[in-house]
């Protein structure tokens, strides 16, 4: 299904605002934690004349996203800086049920170490009525979230990203790899590669959206209901991936959830 990206009035009036925004910390030394999904590119475009763009690479972040993030910072002129990290601590390697919360908390700590005093993200005025680990580490870390305080959610933010580059505003959303594998199952860098080179052969198909859900050595796909039909016509799609290691290889009924 496509997004409706047609920039309205409305939408023009809401980079302003969020430009407006932005002015207050023109004398601060301010970080964007910059992952190149649609909510922080467009907190990061708003503010590149004060703020540096931040992103973080670690085993959790396809290779893909990385360089997406990279192409549209050298697009629009953004001070970007990837900072090279390692999440695959004892703690982490557990997946414990407060995962998200102890990686949002540690990735805050490694920008602050840089010596800014503002951090800014792109937490929308949506994600603040849903069940977010992380919203905990950014509260405890004063993390400014400019979408959320003026109250734009995941439409307006695309509608306005729209009129900055409309490739970035019809992305889907990202999640980290590590939140393809269950709960309280070990993380390792060899499970997280699977799980990418799983996912990259399946979009080489034409998907726009695909999650693996590592219940090795299972795997089961979740696409968009309308992408069934690709994914189910990929003859070599069950043997490429069981040379990954999979032994059996399901499509989740339900969609990508």
């Amino acid at each position: 299904m496509g997004v409706d990206t047609k920039v309205d009035e409305k939408d023009v009036e809401g980079m302003d605002r969020i430009k407006r925004y932005m002015e207050k910390f023109e004398s601060e030394k301010v970080a964007v934690s910059y992952s190149g999904g649609v909510d922080s590119s467009l907190v990061a475009y708003a503010a590149k004349e004060i703020a540096d763009a931040v992103t973080i690479k670690s085993e959790f972040a396809p290779d893909y996203v990385i360089d997406e993030a990279k192409e549209f910072a050298e697009k629009f002129g953004m001070r970007h800086k990837i900072l090279n990290i390692s999440l695959l601590d004892d703690e982490m390697k557990n997946n414990p049920t407060n995962r998200c919360y102890l990686c949002k908390k540690r990735i805050i700590e490694e920008i602050k170490d840089l010596g800014y005093n503002i951090i800014m993200d792109g937490t929308n005025a949506d994600d603040l009525d849903e069940d977010r680990p992380g919203l905990k580490a950014k509260e405890e870390g004063d993390i400014i979230s400019p979408l959320a305080d003026l109250g734009l959610g995941k439409r307006e933010i695309r509608r306005i990203m729209a009129d900055v580059d409309e490739k970035v505003a019809r992305k889907p959303s990202e999640s980290c790899l590590a939140t393809r594998i269950p709960f309280n199952s070990e993380v390792t860098l060899e499970r997280l590669k699977r799980i990418e080179k799983a996912e990259e052969l399946i979009r080489s198909i034409g998907l726009s959206l695909v999650r693996v859900r590592d219940h090795f050595p299972v795997a089961r796909i979740e696409v968009s209901r309308d992408e069934f039909d690709k994914v189910l016509g990929a003859e070599d799609l069950v043997s490429e991936l069981k040379r990954l290691g999979y032994k059996f290889v399901i499509v989740d009924v339900r969609g990508e959830r």
